[in-house]
Formats: structure tokens, sequence, C-alpha cells
């Protein structure tokens, strides 16, 4: 019991109506010093409490008494319990002694009692002190069956609670975790649980690498041919796949090289000394392939300040997982895949931007792209005057959106630009309105397999 006091009114009424009463050893002293004759749980276990006190109850000559039905027999030293009363220990995560605020004894007396509620009354904390007291007096004796299963859903209820805070509190601040420099920003303190990629060489990953490293990871693997990604805040600024590892590479650069100045970059293929050259003259931060040659790796250390990550092109996990009021949520990965090549890199491209998404695509190389925008339009039109300012012909692009297009403004502007192909996902209310205005407008209009957003 953590708080001796509170519990004695509800004691005197056990006790006023001829109960039997007993205790773990700190709160029996408190019930003797009050003027109720308690019985300590030493007497029937035989051992003093072990280990500082974190033993006491957990013996079977007391569970015993706990879970048996009416129509079990004991042994005769093992009495059989009507009522128990519990206050589990305060868990607080802040605290210094935090581990031993978790409570093993008092939940486990808890859940027994109230699995075996038709024969034992579980009651559960403080809050539930007046409220028993009250049914004991009314009754003069266990409350009804309907009364019990009510206390017993509400016991497993906050057990499940109680539970759920422990392991929020675990999660806060991880004790089997790898700490990193810092979190999102300086001031915040970061950590990373599960298993780290192979840094070869240059500094330790921030948290920030983290993410970026992920969300490169999902862009280019398992993709057919050599695929490359530039990413500036986990958005890619910078990407494309082609026939050569030199040329995947390039073609990123292209992409956007204002933008790729201290970027992550994330490759499919194996890092050679040739390809590792055609970096020099761009500050790269984090550079991430399945495998980097010592050659490559001692030209890129001695060239530049980067740091050398072998990372694997799969991802074992079957969850994705965020954080989310104080819990987490999970969800299942996305792994099916567009049939054309072109959509599917397009479609590949979206799920890493934010939603409202755009890319324009031209033969595997992101020409622009507008994410995070609240007004779908104003995406579309955000990546077409970023294709422009770049002085791309536009004719032969693919544009993408990770989300139906509502009306026809976007098609409108997409028609005014002169691209005449487009890729969007079904389920509009107007969709048939859509596609005829594309028709007529002679827009090549292709509807994806699945929205993807990202939040």
């Amino acid at each position: 019991m953590w708080d001796k006091v509170r519990v004695l009114p509800l004691a005197k009424r056990v006790y006023d109506l001829g109960g039997e009463i007993w205790a773990s050893g700190g709160t029996s002293r408190a019930l003797i010093e009050a003027g109720l004759p308690a019985k300590s749980v030493e007497e029937l276990t035989g051992f003093a409490e072990l280990l500082d006190g974190r033993v006491k109850t957990l013996h079977p000559a007391v569970f015993a008494g706990i879970l048996a039905r009416s129509e079990e027999t004991l042994p005769l030293d093992h009495p059989r319990w009507n009522m128990v009363v519990v206050e589990v220990y305060p868990f607080q995560r802040e605290a210094e002694s935090w581990i031993e605020l978790i409570d093993i004894g008092g939940v486990s007396l808890l859940r027994a009692a109230a699995k075996n509620y038709e024969n034992v009354w579980p009651v559960v904390g403080p809050d539930h002190y007046d409220e028993a007291a009250d049914l004991l007096e009314a009754y003069r004796t266990l409350p009804p069956l309907e009364v019990r299963y009510r206390f017993a859903a509400e016991t497993f209820a906050l057990m499940a609670a109680y539970d759920a805070r422990i392991a929020q509190g675990f999660l806060q601040r991880p004790t089997h975790a790898e700490a990193l420099r810092y979190g999102e920003n300086p001031h915040q303190q970061a950590f990373f649980v599960g298993a780290s990629p192979v840094v070869l060489g240059g500094k330790a990953l921030s948290y920030n690498n983290f993410l970026d490293l992920s969300v490169g990871q999902s862009i280019v693997k398992d993709w057919e041919k050599p695929a490359c990604v530039i990413l500036k805040h986990t958005q890619p600024c910078g990407a494309a796949y082609a026939e050569t590892p030199a040329e995947a590479y390039q073609r990123a650069l292209e992409g956007d090289p204002v933008a790729a100045y201290g970027g992550i970059v994330v490759c499919n293929f194996p890092v050679t000394l040739e390809w590792a050259m055609l970096t020099k003259g761009l500050f790269i931060e984090v550079l991430a392939a399945p495998e980097i040659t010592s050659e490559a790796a001692e030209w890129l250390l001695r060239h530049k300040t980067v740091t050398l990550v072998q990372l694997p092109m799969y991802s074992s996990s079957s969850w994705e997982v965020r954080t989310a009021l104080g819990g987490l949520l999970y969800q299942r990965p996305h792994v099916a895949d567009e049939e054309e090549i072109e959509v599917r890199w397009a479609a590949r491209l979206l799920r890493a931007l934010y939603s409202n998404a755009i890319v324009i695509t031209a033969s595997g190389q992101l020409v622009s792209a507008a994410s995070g925008q609240t007004s779908r339009v104003e995406a579309v039109r955000l990546a077409i005057e970023r294709a422009k300012q770049k002085g791309f012909p536009l004719q032969s692009v693919l544009l993408a959106s990770d989300g139906f297009f509502p009306f026809t403004d976007s098609l409108e502007l997409i028609y005014a630009a002169g691209i005449r192909r487009v890729a969007v996902p079904p389920g509009g209310k107007r969709q048939s309105e859509i596609q005829a205005f594309a028709e007529k407008c002679d827009i090549c209009l292709t509807f994806t397999k699945y929205r993807h957003f990202r939040h």
C-alpha cells in the first residue's frame, strides 16, 4: 500500500463488520498503530520481506487464496481471501529512482483478484475506497456479482493505463540506446534504438541524418536500375535512375545543383573511385551506398568533409512507427508499386514528399517538385514554375500527383504549360469530368493504383 493513511477508513469499515485484515509489513504496522489488529503477510508466508521489500506478497500462500474458485479446495494453511485492496506505486519517469516505482506485487494481486471477481472483490486505489466503504455498509458483506464485475473491469483498465505509462517512460529516455549528438535541433537530446548502419568515416550520424537516410533508402532500394537521390531536410531535391551509376548521379545533380549543396546522397549501387571523383566540387554531408570501395572511401575522406555510410538497400521492418500524443502509431509500409516504370519512379518520389505533393519527371529524372502545400492546385503551380525556371522543355515530361484532382483547375494549368502526360490516383467525385477535360485537351491521363499521402 503506497499511502497507508488513505486506506484507514476503509480498513476500519472492514474491521467493524467483523472482517479479518491481512497486510504486508509496512501497511500492517500502520494499521496496528491506528488501532486495527491487522495480521502481517509474513506470518502466512513464513519469510520476511526480501530485496529491500521488493518481494513481499509473491507467494503461493497468498495467491492461491485469491485465485481459488468456490468449488476448489485449498491447503489448511492457505486462507481464502474475499477482498483485495491495493494502491500501486505512483510511477513517475521524472523521479530519480523511477525504476523502483514500477509496481510488481500490487499489480499482480489486483490482476489475480480481478480475474477471479466471481469470488474476490478487487478494489484498486484510493479513488475507489469511499465507494467500497459505502457498499460494505449497504450490503454488510461483499457487493453483488455485477458490482464486482465492474470493479474488475476498472481494475484491468487502470492496470493497462499504468503499464502504458511505464512503457512511455522507457521510450522517453531509453536505457539501451545509441546517444546522438543532438536531436532535430541542437538543444534537443536524442537517441537511436535499433541497428545503426556502418559509418566508414566522418562524423557520427545525427538525428536528422537518420531521417534523411531512411527516406533516401525508401526511394532507391530494390530499384532495377542504378538510382541516386539527393535529399535536403528529408525531401528529394534531385533524383534519377539511369543505365549507369555515373549517369544516375549526374542527372540527379542536374535536378537542382544549388539545393544539392550540403545534401545527403543515397545510391543503390557500389561507389567506386571513378564514381566518387564525379562528386568533386560538391559539398556532401553524408554519402550512403550499399558498398563503398576502400579506394573511393580514401579519396572521399581526403578531399571532402563527408560522412560515409554503408547502407543496406532493404528494410527488415514490417511496420512503420511514429509517435503521437505520447504514444506510438503503427502501420504497415507501402509495398506495392505501379507497373509502368516512369509512373512507378514518380510514385516513389511522391511517397517521400509531404502532401499535397506534385512531381515532374522526365525519363527517370526529377525535374521539379512541390510539397507540403495546403492546396493541390498551388502545388501544381509551384512545380510547373520551378520546371520553367530551369528552362526544361515540358512537352515530354510526366506530372504526377499524390492525390486526385478535385477540380479541372489543375489540369487547366497543366495544359497551359504544355504538359501532356499526367498520373493521378482515382477516386475524385468529379473523376468523369476530369477525364473528359483531359480527353478534350489531348492529355494522356493515367490513373495510379494507390493514393499515398505523407504527413
